[in-house]
């Protein structure tokens, strides 16, 4: 990380300031294999016969915190329609799958089990290893421990758990501030110890800005040479492979990776995460990080060349 760079938990957080900490991240990302062309179009139906399957973000694709985004239900349709395989992908680590699968069909998402993977899912299969652990885990009072299979405590209201703690995951930050995030620092600055990022993400769209991510405040901790970080999801490449055998598995056959398409509005976690994995890759910017951004600045500026370019689904 760039020893020039101030992280601050300011909340007002800007897109310039965003995409300069996720650049500063790249020797730790996953390299493009390729460059997209960037081409633009107007929906995601104008291209649809290009791909066999359509892995979508959450956050700034399909909702924006709360809320649905105008259109995407009647896309998805047409694509189910057309017999297109969807999955939904996304960093959210707070709460188990299942309950984003019933936020989905609740706003009438023509989705079920099969279609939504998280990066708690993989974090999960790790877990799954290493039982012995006690886990210092910073998250929400719902985010079930033990359906995640962890055995320890959630951290923020009572930070004196944290000398219990033999390892520490970061989940979700919702219930996480500033002063939680001294008192872990300070406890953990001399000690050997791993810290497992749920989220990858450094930010995430909501209604009124940004909200800090797990990725955000796990940066601090890089400084750290006793302290060993872990990720969970995209850009990762782990979290690509489950989708793309999901989609095998849905298709009951192995489709050509450049039928597969990642749309996303993260130019360092949809887009590097897609093509990287040798799929195709579609930039949604009108409601996610770059709303109201020059996104072809920063897409020359990052080097990450999506595949398409479309304003909304």
């Amino acid at each position: 990380m760039s020893s020039d760079l101030k992280i601050s938990a300011n909340r007002n957080i800007s897109t310039k300031e965003i995409i300069n900490l996720y650049e500063t991240q790249r020797p730790f990302f996953p390299k493009p294999l390729r460059e997209g062309k960037a081409n633009k179009v107007n929906s995601i139906m104008d291209i649809a016969d290009e791909f066999d399957a359509f892995i979508l973000d959450s956050y700034g694709v399909l909702n924006i915190g709360g809320k649905i985004i105008n259109g995407v239900i009647e896309v998805l349709n047409q694509l189910r329609k057309k017999n297109k395989i969807i999955i939904v992908l996304t960093n959210g680590a707070s709460y188990p799958t299942s309950k984003k699968v019933n936020l989905f069909q609740s706003w009438g998402l023509p989705l079920n089990e099969t279609h939504v993977l998280s990066s708690r899912d993989l974090l999960k299969l790790y877990l799954s290893k290493h039982q012995e652990k006690i886990w210092g885990v910073i998250g929400s009072p719902d985010s079930d421990l033990s359906e995640l299979g962890v055995n320890g405590y959630i951290l923020g209201q009572k930070m004196d758990f944290a000398k219990d703690c033999e390892g520490f995951i970061y989940l979700g930050c919702e219930f996480w501030n500033d002063n939680n995030q001294k008192i872990l620092e300070n406890y953990l600055k001399n000690k050997n110890t791993t810290i497992l990022v749920g989220n990858p993400d450094i930010i995430a769209p909501q209604n009124t800005g940004f909200s800090l991510e797990p990725g955000f405040w796990s940066l601090i901790f890089k400084k750290y040479e006793k302290i060993k970080i872990e990720y969970f999801g995209k850009p990762h490449p782990d979290i690509y492979k489950m989708a793309i055998d999901q989609i095998y598995k849905i298709a009951n056959k192995r489709i050509n990776l450049n039928r597969i398409v990642m749309i996303g509005d993260s130019l360092h976690t949809d887009i590097l995460g897609g093509l990287s994995s040798q799929i195709s890759t579609v930039l949604v910017t009108e409601h996610g990080l770059f709303k109201n951004y020059d996104y072809m600045n920063a897409i020359k500026k990052t080097k990450i060349f999506p595949d398409w370019i479309v304003p909304s689904l």
